[in-house]
């Protein structure tokens, strides 16, 4: 007796063709929801680092202007008038870096050891001059150079553009704009109701307007501008000659 013939059963090449066509659609898919996300995760970390990197500097600039000129004294021995930190080239000054934009610079100083003298980190000749010292660096400042924010670590003369100084942001972040804006309030101490003169002694109430601004340099659609106001905790006393 023979047997039935049976029919055999697998996929045409059409059914193959078809199967391949929408496994290649879903792969397409896949890729494409692949690629959307790491784009936006990539996007995401570098405006977390914008803002990482712009918020922690504008703090660390607030902290240490906030201490510009103070002075470790014996109020028995001396008068806040004879502040050296609040004298000549150490007074808190805004100035620019030559080619850079107006106000981009702040310069100032503080009794960082409290030894009652300014630290100038080296002095020229073999002694150093009257309420100074060599022992460590106490003339800082904070400019805009090149799209990058620096700080000042030493150097012969206290300026936006002498002495040394570097970078404290990162290179893959520009900053377009570095501003300080010094307001000024002055009471005349010989009598209060008067107008400040400069034949009087006075007491000057200092305040800074800081503006930052900066971008990823892969980004420059990417923006971000922060700003804040810092009061200087140390008033300046001026006499009468001043």
């Amino acid at each position: 007796m023979l047997n039935p013939r049976r029919a055999q059963s697998g996929v045409t090449l059409v059914e193959l063709m078809i199967a391949s066509l929408i496994g290649l659609i879903a792969l397409a898919a896949l890729l494409t929801a692949y690629s959307a996300t790491a784009v936006h995760s990539t996007n995401y970390l570098r405006k977390a680092h914008l803002h990482q990197q712009l918020h922690s500097l504008l703090h660390a600039m607030v902290r240490d202007i906030r201490r510009a000129g103070y002075w470790s004294f014996d109020p028995d021995l001396g008068s806040a008038v004879e502040n050296p930190f609040q004298a000549g080239v150490n007074r808190l000054r805004v100035q620019a870096y030559p080619g850079e934009a107006a106000e981009s610079c702040i310069l100032f100083a503080y009794d960082l050891d409290k030894d009652g003298m300014v630290g100038v980190g080296r002095c020229n000749g073999n002694t150093c001059a009257a309420q100074t010292d060599s022992d460590n660096v106490e003339q800082f400042g904070f400019r805009l150079r090149n799209g990058l924010v620096q700080t000042r670590y030493g150097g012969d003369t206290l300026g936006c553009d002498s002495g040394h100084w570097q970078a404290v942001t990162d290179p893959g972040v520009a900053v377009t704009r570095l501003r300080f804006t010094q307001h000024t309030a002055c009471t005349n101490l010989d009598t209060v109701s008067a107008d400040c003169e400069p034949h009087a002694a006075r007491i000057i109430q200092r305040l800074v307007d800081i503006r930052l601004s900066g971008y990823p340099r892969a980004r420059p659609d990417t923006t971000l501008t922060l700003s804040t106001s810092v009061r200087i905790r140390n008033d300046l006393m001026l006499g009468s000659a001043e």
